[in-house]
Order: C-alpha cells, then sequence, then structure tokens
C-alpha cells in the first residue's frame, strides 16, 4: 500500500513537472546516458573546432600564400556541401540508426581535421575542408534526433535542445582563448587535437549506444520510414517546414554578415586598433548568448514559439537599423547594436531546433533535422554577397538590404503560421 503510495505521489510530482516550467532541475534526470554523452561530447568537439578553426584562414595565406577568392571558395564548399547532403545523412540515421552515422561522422571528422594539420597542398585543403563540412551534419542530424528518441516529454526536449545550443556557445567563448593561448607558434597542432577530440567522442558515441536502448527504441519506428527520395517528396509537401526552412535561410544569411561583412566594414576604415574593434563585438555576442540564453527562455517560455522566434527576428532587424544609422567612428553605437542583434539571436536559434522537433514525424526526425541543414547555404551566401555589396556601396546598401530581408524573413513566419493545424 505504501509502495502504491509512494508510486501516484511520484507521478503526480512528474504530471505537474511536465506541465509547468521548462527551467526544472528534475528534468535534468530524466536525461539519460546517451543524451549526457550527446552533450559533454558536442561541448568537447565544439570547444577543439573554435580553438582550431580561426587558425584555418591563417594557414590558407601563410603557409600556402591563398588568395581571398581561393580561401572564400573553399569555406563556401564546405558550407555548401553540408547543406545538400544534411537530409541524406538524416535519412541515413532514421532507417539504418543513429549510431553508425554519427560515430562515421566523427570518425570523418578525426581524419579532415589531422588532415588539415598535415596537409601540404592546397588542392589536399578544398578535399579536407569539404570533408568537414561532410561530417557536421552527419553528427548534428542525428544527435538532435537523439534527444527526441530518449525523451518523451516536450519540455524535456526543449530543454536538452536548449542545453545542446548552450554547449556549443560556451565552446565557442573558451575555444578561441585556448586556440590563442596554444597556437600562435604552430597552429596546425590544434587541427590534431581537434581530430583526436573526435575520435575519442566516437568512441564513447559508440559505447554509449551499446549500453543504451536508444536503438532498439529507434528500430520500432524505422519500418515506417520510405526510401529516400519518398522521404524527400514527402518533407517537400510539408508546406509549413518549407516556409520555415525559407524564412531560416535567410535570417542564417541576414546573421552571417556579422561574422562576414561586418569586419570587413570595420577594416576598410580608418578606426584605430579594427582587429581589437572586432574581437570587442565577438566579446559582446558570446558574452550575451551565454549569460542571457536560460533568463530569455524563462521570460518567454510561455510565449508560442512562432511569436517568440518572431520577437528574435524583429531585434535582429532592429540591429541593422542600429549598424546603419550609427557613425562609423562611435563603437559603443556598434557594441549596442551588436548586443541587440545577440539578444536576437538567443531568442531565436534556440527555438528554431525546438520548432522542427515538434514539427517532424517521430519515425523521420533525422530527415526533417538533416532537412533544416539547407538554411547553412544563408551562411554561405553571406560573405560572398555581402562582400559584393559593400565593394559596390559600402556598409550603406549592405544594411539596407539585411533590414528588408528581415521584414521578409517575418512576414514569412507570419505566412507559416497560419499553415499550423488547428489541433
Amino acid at each position: 500500500m505504501e509502495e502504491t503510495k509512494t508510486a501516484d505521489g511520484n507521478n503526480a510530482v512528474k504530471e505537474i513537472e511536465e506541465s509547468g516550467s521548462v527551467l526544472q532541475w528534475g528534468r535534468l534526470s530524466r536525461f539519460n546516458h546517451i543524451i549526457w554523452t550527446v552533450l559533454v561530447g558536442t561541448l568537447l568537439a565544439r570547444t577543439t573546432y573554435f580553438m582550431a578553426w580561426p587558425f584555418l584562414i591563417v594557414i590558407l595565406y601563410q603557409d600556402f600564400n591563398a588568395s581571398a577568392v581561393t580561401v572564400g571558395a573553399i569555406l563556401a564548399g564546405s558550407a555548401v556541401v553540408g547543406s545538400f547532403t544534411g537530409l541524406y545523412s538524416g535519412w541515413l540515421s532514421d532507417k539504418f540508426g543513429r549510431k553508425w552515422v554519427m560515430v562515421s561522422g566523427c570518425i570523418i571528422a578525426a581524419f579532415s581535421y589531422s588532415g588539415i594539420g598535415v596537409a601540404n597542398s592546397i588542392f589536399q585543403l578544398f578535399v579536407l575542408v569539404g570533408m568537414c563540412g561532410l561530417m557536421r551534419p552527419m553528427i548534428e542530424a542525428p544527435a538532435k534526433a537523439v534527444i527526441g528518441d530518449n525523451l518523451d516529454d516536450d519540455k524535456d526536449r526543449e530543454l536538452a535542445l536548449n542545453v545542446r545550443y548552450f554547449l556549443i556557445n560556451v565552446g565557442g567563448a573558451i575555444g578561441p582563448l585556448i586556440g590563442i593561448t596554444l597556437g600562435l607558434a604552430h597552429p596546425k597542432i590544434l587541427f590534431l587535437v581537434t581530430g583526436i577530440t573526435y575520435l575519442a567522442f566516437g568512441l564513447f558515441l559508440f559505447i554509449s549506444f551499446a549500453r543504451s536502448n536508444s536503438e532498439t527504441l529507434l528500430s520500432k519506428s524505422t519500418s515506417n520510414v520510405t526510401s529516400f527520395f519518398s522521404t524527400v517528396r514527402i518533407i517537400s509537401k510539408d508546406k509549413l517546414f518549407i516556409k520555415l526552412i525559407a524564412a531560416n535561410l535567410i535570417m542564417m544569411f541576414v546573421y552571417g554578415q556579422y561574422e562576414s561583412s561586418i569586419p570587413q566594414v570595420i577594416v576598410r576604415t580608418d578606426i584605430v586598433d579594427a582587429a581589437k574593434f572586432i574581437s570587442g563585438l565577438v566579446l559582446v555576442n558570446t558574452l550575451t548568448i551565454v549569460v542571457l540564453q536560460f533568463p530569455m527562455l524563462k521570460l518567454l517560455e510561455n510565449v508560442p514559439l512562432f511569436t517568440r522566434t518572431r520577437v528574435g527576428m524583429v531585434m535582429m532587424a532592429l540591429a541593422q537599423i542600429a549598424f546603419l544609422m550609427v557613425p562609423i567612428d562611435f563603437p559603443v553605437g556598434w557594441l549596442m547594436a551588436c548586443f541587440i542583434l545577440s539578444v536576437g539571436e538567443v531568442i531565436a536559434f534556440p527555438t528554431l531546433n525546438v520548432q522542427i522537433d515538434q514539427l517532424a514525424p517521430k519515425h523521420l526526425r533525422g530527415s526533417y533535422f538533416g532537412a533544416a541543414a539547407i538554411y547553412g547555404l544563408g551562411f554561405a551566401l553571406a560573405p560572398l554577397v555581402g562582400g559584393v555589396l559593400i565593394q559596390l556601396g559600402g556598409a550603406t546598401p549592405l544594411f539596407i538590404a539585411c533590414f528588408v530581408l528581415s521584414l521578409l524573413m517575418i512576414g514569412l513566419y507570419k505566412w507559416a503560421e497560419k499553415e499550423i493545424p488547428s489541433n
């Protein structure tokens, strides 16, 4: 009798918790070891990635005398490879299981990053950086799907996806600091360390999958997974998802200007210590995300996901106006504009994965997350188009174009919201 009461009490607590706030410690107890492996592995792998990747351009310029066009082509090529192979990688994880796709992705990553550390020709780097683009959706799309496979409650999954995004940004904050400390003399060594980290990540994934029932749970739904081309047709007919992808592609293009074009705008001026100024913008962005992500999640958790994303998009649109209006010799104004953009990012970006998780059929989670990689094309196009606009007319046409595109993506989200079923 006492055991029955205890069980009933635990069930009642669980029901209250599931209907309550996303930010509850009890939810973490439902993260099994495969989820923790994915989260901790993501932190370590992304930390070493951010530790090494900034030095790729240094290696290309200093060791291989690569032109700006060559550097842009190599980086854009990697992004394009990841965007167009994401759906297939996700489908493979739906059809044959997450384990082997993720482990294979880690092996490719280990080979690619280690290869960059010992490459001796531009062609080798072009191939290896392209392979880095290939491995990314092989790890990331199934990793997000694994969270959905192992957590039944929507809010548990939302918390897990937010924790994953937070850890990626923590890696983005500490990785470059480690890289600058260790890699100034021998930057190629950093790529070898990154390769070893991904190899270790793959090993831990293999062990964790062997110990968990994650693949057993997934196998119950793999019989419902159709052929690749049938899956493509299913996704292409999902009007809501397609409109979200279009809006998110635009959003990534607008945000991508912060990482590529805004530094060009600053460098082309007479600002003293432009490099320090750019570093200040990066610091503001990183600190805003790390400090405000969970407070903003708590503040907006009762706001519908589509409305929440549009709030973030509005902030990003306002940031374009701020960048347009602020004098180039007023650093505080640029930092404030960057802060507004970063607040928009911290609201909108984590919400994207939650939306896809809730939209995707259980048996096609990997395919949907993989297909979402297509909006990475926005990042790939941002440096090219942004550079052309700067070359033709400076910063003004760039920020006007980004503001107009921001209004377009907000409208697309509002249009997509009408596709949501009434139930």
